[in-house]
């Protein structure tokens, strides 16, 4: 035979709470029940007993298991779970002695140590995990044996691992017979149901068992059921066995009177458990309100804070067989019976700056008495009728209300009021800039912000979202999906966060801008620019801002960016050694590079104007010689050539050029030059 070794504990670990009963379709289902709601009578103490009942379960690794007889409920009120008939998988009804085809398990099931995950059916009664996909049709199941379990030599019994229970029947013959297979239930309660059906016993036809296996996913656990198991005598004695083994086939375990042996044996309305007996794989603990576990006994005793108290059943399995782990939980409320109702209100959740609550346990009986409690310990001094509770102060808070005349039933009631830590803006979040320069996309990190609003305030213990509007943040709706590579629309968008409590109960926000916009700096003309030297020192001031700003931000705003001058392009592309204004300009010229730069980002920046500053000497001119003409006529005036002059004040320098005037102060300011020809003002002689 095929042998099969067990196999490692699979490292996935995989956790069901399941916060309710889970009543299993079966006895081997895994299920947890806490009992009914308790109401404690008054007068009695306060205290009661609760009991817990669930499913053990133990490891499968070893060879060891506990054969038990079950109930079994004719009428269908209880066991069997799952029908016998009308199963969804219908196998070998009309053929006589087969195994049907290999078939796949949909849980892992541990066996004898191992770990099986297919099966075959046999017409006679027994299932194995030892498959075989060659061994099926007509005569592949054998059906002569007289030997007991465990057996390994006379395939009728060592070929099968369930027997439930082997016997020679015929499904080829009949019309209503069945025998079929399901899977039913759903994780971690599976089950895989095997089921014989109203089939014939060979040579006697008119005899019909009924049975059933049933294979319990997560437990192991199997159960065999008979409706019906009757003994055909005039075939092979009528023998039968029940039970399982291993693959090896040296390994049985069979209810007693149920052997080959004992043949010939009937039964009816008869069940029978095979559960696993290794070690414990469960751990049962109980829990108060709070989660503290405060017991792992069935049945413990309880006295509910505040009268009255939900305890939880908690059942912690463990799959030997793979390492999967499942854990269910059951609820019981329990109270204390009083004699009047106080009602503190309903539970309060609010921020730590919330208002405070007042509690009122006022009974209109001045005689009655009252104590006020804090997670069940008393508060000194608090015997009025009301309490105060103020932020921060979070806990379950109770009262006692006492009356004189039956001091043994007090009234009894608790709330829970929950204070919230508010989140703060620790500091306001920063604009965010990206600068356009025509290839770099506007995409920004806006979580860029998230800890510099947090600061030292723990991120587990908040939720950060982003939002195009202060009315979404106020509501937490529409948060920016993609808050770390946000595309901007437009060149400036206002952007506002929410920092939350991760009950979304307590919040704050704060806005910041991002802004996507280019420096780009208008030319200087006329380029070079030109300066006299006046005063002949080999330098002149330039009030560069004055000169050369407004060309330079080409109409932009200038609130949005600082215009800076530099002696060298280096010294422009990174922001250095700006000069000062006014420049004194050294003769004969001096390039000075321009800094455009924006003012909410430094780095977005254009470089690429200067301006050729050229320092002209003032001219100095030669004293000219006297225009001289005759008076033809004797009167004093004439029309004089006045450029005649010009080569003998310029000295024939191509570069200079010569205005007249008629006074010294026209000639100094350069205004109301004479044309020329000229005729003389003064008779005679004029300068």
């Amino acid at each position: 035979m095929k042998k099969y070794y067990p196999l490692p504990l699979l490292v996935i670990l995989l956790v069901m709470l399941i916060p309710q009963n889970n009543f299993a379709q079966g006895p081997g289902s895994l299920f947890v029940d806490a009992g009914p709601d308790v109401v404690i009578p008054c007068g009695s103490g306060g205290c009661t007993n609760i009991t817990a009942d669930y499913l053990e379960i133990f490891e499968t690794i070893s060879t060891n298991y506990t054969i038990e007889s079950i109930p079994y409920s004719p009428d269908g009120t209880g066991n069997p779970p799952f029908p016998f008939n009308g199963l969804a998988n219908s196998v070998n009804t009309t053929i006589d002695d087969a195994w049907h085809d290999v078939e796949s398990l949909p849980f892992d099931f541990c066996f004898f140590g191992n770990l099986e995950t297919q099966f075959q059916v046999g017409s006679n009664g027994v299932i194995r995990f030892d498959v075989d996909a060659g061994d099926t049709g007509a005569g592949s199941n054998a059906w002569g044996f007289s030997e007991n379990l465990p057996n390994n030599s006379n395939d009728a019994l060592g070929e099968a691992n369930i027997f439930t229970p082997v016997h020679d029947i015929d499904p080829s013959v009949g019309s209503s017979n069945e025998i079929a297979w399901e899977i039913l239930g759903a994780y971690p309660n599976r089950v895989l149901v095997v089921a014989y059906y109203a089939v014939p016993m060979y040579d006697c036809n008119d005899l019909r068992a009924t049975h059933m296996a049933v294979l319990y996913e997560f437990s192991n656990v199997i159960e065999i059921y008979m409706l019906e198991k009757p003994v055909c005598g005039s075939w092979q004695g009528g023998v039968a066995a029940l039970g399982i083994q291993n693959n090896a086939g040296n390994l049985a375990y069979v209810p007693p009177g149920r052997n080959t042996s004992d043949s010939p044996w009937t039964a009816s309305n008869e069940a029978w458990s095979f559960a696993p007996d290794g070690v414990e794989t469960y751990v049962f603990e109980w829990l108060d309100s709070t989660g503290t576990v405060i017991g792992t006994s069935d049945t413990i005793n309880v006295c509910p804070a505040g009268g009255s108290e939900i305890f939880t059943a908690r059942v912690t399995y463990t799959n030997t067989c793979n390492g999967d782990i499942v854990i269910l939980t059951d609820d019981v409320l329990v109270t204390v019976d009083a004699p009047f109702i106080v009602d503190l209100g309903p539970d309060v959740t609010d921020c730590d700056s919330g208002a405070d609550v007042l509690l009122d346990a006022d009974q209109g009986d001045p005689t009655f008495t009252y104590q006020w409690f804090l997670n069940a310990a008393p508060i000194a001094g608090a015997t009025n009728t009301t309490y105060l509770v103020t932020s921060p102060n979070s806990g379950t808070y109770s009262v006692e209300v006492i009356d004189p005349s039956d001091p043994l039933c007090p009234g009894i009631d608790s709330v829970d009021i929950n204070y919230i830590t508010s989140p703060v803006i620790a500091s306001p979040p920063i604009d965010l800039s990206i600068c356009d320069d025509g290839a770099t996309p506007g995409i920004f990190d806006l979580t860029t912000n998230t800890p510099i609003v947090l600061g030292g305030q723990n991120p587990a213990d908040f939720n950060i979202s982003y939002h195009n509007s202060q009315a979404d943040a106020n509501t937490n709706t529409a948060p920016i999906g993609t808050p770390a590579a946000y595309t901007i629309t437009g060149t400036n968008e206002t952007i506002y966060i929410r920092l939350e409590d991760l009950t979304g109960a307590c919040f704050v926000t704060a806005n910041f801008d991002i802004i996507f916009e280019g420096a780009i700096a208008g030319a200087v003309s006329p380029n070079p620019y030109f300066i006299c030297d006046q005063d002949a020192t080999g330098d002149e001031e330039v009030d560069l801002s004055a000169e050369f700003d407004a060309q330079v931000l080409n109409g932009q705003n200038p609130v949005l960016f600082n215009v800076t001058y530099h002696s060298s392009q280096a010294d422009a592309d990174t922001g250095a050694g700006p000069l000062t204004s006014p420049y004194a300009v050294t003769a004969p010229s001096e390039t000075i590079y321009i800094r455009l730069e924006r003012v909410d980002n430094i780095n977005c920046f254009d470089s690429s104007q200067n301006v050729l500053i050229e320092v002209d000497s003032l001219p100095i001119p030669n004293n000219p010689l006297p225009l001289i003409e005759c008076d033809d006529d004797n009167d004093g005036f004439y029309v004089f050539n006045l450029t005649d002059a010009d080569l003998d004040i310029t000295g024939g320098d191509p570069d200079l050029s010569v205005t007249y005037h008629d006074s010294q102060l026209n000639a100094e300011n350069g205004t109301l030059p004479l044309s020329s020809p000229h005729a003389n003002n003064v008779a005679f002689n004029d300068v």
